[in-house]
Formats: structure tokens, C-alpha cells, sequence
């Protein structure tokens, strides 16, 4: 595995200025209900926002993970991690 090397004044930067950079926030595990009083204690709902900035490698991404709590009700970051984007191919069919 290749290793990319990312300055520390492009990190305070992008630390800094973190509204400047997101390119994309995503849904991932839905484990409240829309009805959140029919939830299950320890579920929660997970968002992952993407930042890029220029100077970073070709395809980084800092990718942050929120969940909330179990009434899907604020939103504490869980973790923050550099990321490789990856192209995929998606086939949808459709009436003829």
C-alpha cells in the first residue's frame, strides 16, 4: 500500500476552514426510526461528511463520522479519517 504524504499547514488549513472544503455529506446506517420513540436503546444514525481540499494527494478525501443518539436526536463526531476515493460502475435497468 502506497503512503501519501499531507502537509501539516495543509491539515491546519483545512482544520481551519472546514466549511470551505465539504464537497459531500452522506447517510450511512439508519437505526432510528423517523417515529424515534419506537427505537432501540444503543441504535443510532450515521452521517459522513467529505472534505477536499487542492493540496491534498489525487482522490483523498477527510471523511468525519457523526452519530447521533438513540432518539436520533444530536450529532457527535465519532471519527475522522483520510479516505481514497473510488469510482464504481452502477447498472440500473429500466423498462424497455
Amino acid at each position: 500500500m502506497e503512503q501519501e504524504v499531507i502537509k501539516l499547514s495543509v491539515l491546519q488549513e483545512l482544520f481551519k476552514n472546514k466549511h470551505q472544503y465539504k464537497v459531500q455529506e452522506v447517510s450511512g446506517h439508519i437505526g432510528v426510526p423517523a417515529n424515534h420513540w419506537d427505537g432501540v436503546q444503543g441504535e443510532y444514525n450515521e452521517t459522513f461528511i467529505f472534505y477536499k481540499h487542492p493540496e491534498l494527494p489525487e482522490g483523498v478525501f477527510m471523511r468525519e463520522t457523526y452519530h447521533t443518539d438513540s432518539y436520533g436526536e444530536g450529532k457527535a463526531l465519532i471519527s475522522v479519517e483520510f479516505v481514497k476515493g473510488k469510482e464504481k460502475t452502477v447498472t440500473v435497468f429500466e423498462p424497455i
